[in-house]
């Protein structure tokens, strides 16, 4: 089952009562892949994030060629950002470009207040692990501070 389809509900996941997880596999990406994982917790430690997101993406010349999205903390299970992940491909890596997948994203989730925060915090945090990502990813492109965005 690919992990985007085996989070199927709040505390719900595609295994019956008999199954069990012996194994994670995934396919190697020969081609040069670039990866953030970025998480915002009270404690360093705590298994639970207010939100986390990870990011993959291969370049193709000065464009993004693929990007693959995610989030937690952010919708009752953790979602795979499919339409975000689809904007950024074909598109270069620019301040305007990531405040306009912002945009995208932020119609792609659903967080809920509780105890990590309310829902307008989640979507900020979400928002600026975006930002966190690609500075940490292409620094040399977006010489800026983050504050500008």
């Amino acid at each position: 089952v690919p992990l985007k389809n085996f989070f199927m509900g709040y505390k719900k996941t595609d295994l019956t009562k008999e199954e069990f997880i012996s194994s994670i596999a995934f396919d190697y990406q020969p081609e040069p892949a670039i990866f953030s994982f970025e998480k915002v917790s009270k404690r360093t430690h705590l298994d639970i994030a207010s939100v986390n997101s990870a990011i993959r993406i291969t370049m193709k010349g000065q464009n993004i060629d693929e990007c693959f999205l995610s989030a937690g903390g952010v919708s009752p299970v953790p979602l795979f950002l499919v339409k975000t992940s689809e904007f950024f491909s074909g598109k270069p890596v620019t301040p305007d470009i990531i405040l306009q997948a912002n945009t995208v994203m932020q119609e792609e989730i659903s967080p809920i207040s509780d105890v990590r925060g309310s829902a307008e915090y989640k979507r900020l945090l979400l928002r600026q692990l975006l930002v966190a990502h690609f500075l940490r990813l292409f620094p040399e492109k977006l010489d800026i501070n983050i504050d500008q965005l």
